[in-house]
């Protein structure tokens, strides 16, 4: 999906992460308040120290990885292009007609067993003060949505005689890491400019509130989502 006349976005984000970088430098050598230079002995710890763990505390990580795993299954079984020519109004097969009632009967079972766990008598889901916030009902949300979608997917591709064995569904759930591969290089840079800014103490200086610095990060993060599709 990326113009070849413009710049890849982890590319955009590498230079605008050595900007930082100068930027940085020339605001430690002028005495800019709360300035810390990237290109120095400290700096050059703090990068060491913090490139993995940065990584790994990307905005909304974990529950895109989750995630990618449902919907790996949902396009790769072939029940997201059939609800793109339903929506189209092009015809299909008796068997993906039934294939998908039965993918619709598992969404509608597993919307009921979450409904059961958040409503029902037990409590088990819920927080130790009876509510849903804060609860692990709410904290694995993600994992309970991922796991819908990808049983409504499993359950179509058997029904099509798409998925035969217990492969076929490890080449689902891998789906979304194949066509998406570049995005983890993508976000990698992202991080980088993000971190680094933050380290260097330039969006303090310049004015941006926390807030506003925290939005645009995910944003980012999610928005790059968009510029990483291979196309398979």
């Amino acid at each position: 999906m990326t113009n070849k006349r413009f710049l890849h976005p982890a590319t955009l984000f590498f230079l605008l992460t050595l900007l930082v970088a100068f930027l940085s430098w020339v605001g430690s050598v002028y005495g800019w308040p709360g300035i810390q230079s990237l290109l120095s002995a400290e700096g050059l710890r703090w990068q060491l120290r913090n490139a993995i763990p940065g990584f790994l505390c990307a905005p909304l990580l974990g529950h895109l990885l989750i995630l990618a795993f449902g919907a790996g299954l949902w396009m790769h079984s072939g029940l997201g292009p059939l609800w793109v020519r339903i929506f189209r109004k092009r015809a299909c097969t008796r068997k993906e007609r039934r294939a998908l009632y039965w993918s619709s009967a598992s969404i509608l079972v597993c919307s009921l067993v979450i409904m059961v766990l958040a409503w029902g008598p037990w409590g088990i889901v819920r927080s130790i003060t009876g509510s849903l916030k804060d609860s692990p009902l709410a904290d694995g949300f993600t994992y309970l949505l991922s796991s819908t979608v990808g049983i409504a997917a499993v359950v179509y591709g058997y029904a099509v005689d798409y998925y035969r064995t217990d492969r076929d569904l490890v080449r689902g759930l891998s789906y979304c890491f194949v066509c998406f591969s570049s995005y983890f290089i993508t976000l990698f840079f992202i991080v980088c400019f993000f971190t680094s800014l933050h380290y260097s103490g330039l969006d303090v200086f310049f004015g941006f509130p926390s807030e506003i610095f925290q939005a645009c990060y995910t944003v980012c993060a999610l928005v790059a989502l968009a510029f990483s599709s291979d196309g398979k």
